[in-house]
């Protein structure tokens, strides 16, 4: 595996950062970028990618350490395993650990949603650097043993091993084959949502979680274009244009857009737009309070990848495909692109070749 090339994540937020007034904990992303390099967050310096990650600071991700091995988040009102379990299970044992697990004086532990997962996730990682997790857990990387009887091996590496299993099921077929089912995983070492074949021996890691469940929406149609979900509080774009767009033009046009009488919009980092994936449909997968003009749509976040900083975020919406066109990741994958657009004939990358499109598409949030 070749080596990132990463930055130096700023420690604390913009000093003229904007604050955000809704519900979600920010994504730990407080350095600005242009499409090649980090740069500073001031408007001179970012002029060309105005309302990207770093120039806003959300509701401090902040967890409660309860000296019992748990990590409690007031965000959710989860309470979390703090400890890594590095021995990697299918998923039907790891379901059945979490049932298993007694922790904390709780007996109510289980597999949390991917969701939820996403929640504690931290996007100041950079793959064998830096993982994607909040500093409050424990997580380390596996050794070379991981990668035997690996069909990826030639692509993989120890350090980037980090998938751990959500519970939520794909609602569309794993890897195109029907009748399969995929379950999605978010990998903390490598910054991806991808899935995994729900049955079988497949090995990976897991982390438990207690409480209530957490993370859904209640989608209001405002009859002005926007939905608003009470979730969250944040306001979106109903309808997006269909035109897909490089990063930094999808930053530009929302930054500029006035939409339902405001003119506050922005690109939504990549933690607020995960909270409106439906993962109960296929593609598109999204609830039907909203339109979707082309349904294989990807949608840009406006967080930069940390292993590059001439990539950003997405969220595929559609089938999130192979070169080949498979659907090797599910609608409501989260993946990687280049910010200044795929180079023709640039084809796929990784294991499963992912497509590289590097125009995608846009909705615009407010909150």
């Amino acid at each position: 595996m070749p080596p990132k090339r990463g930055y130096t994540p700023a420690a604390a937020p913009f000093a003229e950062a904007v604050a955000l007034s809704n519900r979600l904990t920010d994504t730990g992303q407080h350095t600005c970028f242009t499409d090649t390099a980090a740069t500073d967050c001031t408007r001179a310096a970012a002029a060309g990618f105005p309302g990207q990650d770093g120039w806003y600071a959300s509701r401090t991700q902040t967890f409660e350490d309860r000296g019992d091995g748990t990590v409690f988040d007031p965000a959710t009102g989860l309470l979390w395993q703090q400890g890594h379990n590095a021995r990697r299970l299918s998923f039907g044992d790891a379901t059945a650990a979490c049932a298993a697990l007694r922790l904390g004086g709780r007996a109510d532990w289980r597999l949390p949603s991917i969701r939820e997962l996403y929640s504690i996730t931290h996007w100041q990682g950079v793959t064998g650097q830096r993982p994607f997790v909040a500093p409050a857990f424990a997580i380390a990387a596996p050794d070379a043993t991981v990668l035997e009887g690996d069909r990826f091996a030639a692509t993989h590496a120890p350090e980037m091993m980090g998938q751990t299993w959500s519970a939520t099921v794909y609602a569309g077929d794993h890897y195109g084959r029907p009748g399969i089912k995929g379950v999605f995983f978010f990998n903390f070492l490598d910054g991806r949502i991808k899935q995994a074949p729900r049955d079988g021996r497949n090995g990976l890691f897991w982390r438990c979680v207690a409480g209530p469940a957490w993370g859904v929406n209640a989608f209001t149609d405002r009859g002005d274009g926007s939905v608003h979900d009470g979730l969250t509080g944040l306001t979106w774009q109903q309808v997006d244009d269909g035109r897909p767009r490089t990063w930094g033009e999808a930053l530009r046009h929302c930054d500029g857009l006035t939409h339902g009488g405001f003119d506050d919009w922005r690109l939504p980092n990549v933690k607020e737009l995960q909270s409106i994936v439906d993962y109960s449909r296929p593609a598109p997968a999204v609830d039907p309070v909203f339109r979707q003009a082309d349904p294989r749509a990807w949608f840009w976040s406006s967080t930069t990848f940390g292993d590059d900083p001439a990539e950003a975020l997405y969220v595929c919406f559609g089938p999130c495909t192979s070169a080949e066109g498979v659907d090797v990741h599910g609608a409501g994958a989260q993946r990687s692109d280049p910010k200044a657009g795929a180079r023709p004939g640039q084809g796929g990358r990784g294991g499963q070749n992912d497509e590289m499109r590097g125009r995608n598409h846009v909705r615009c949030v407010r909150g």
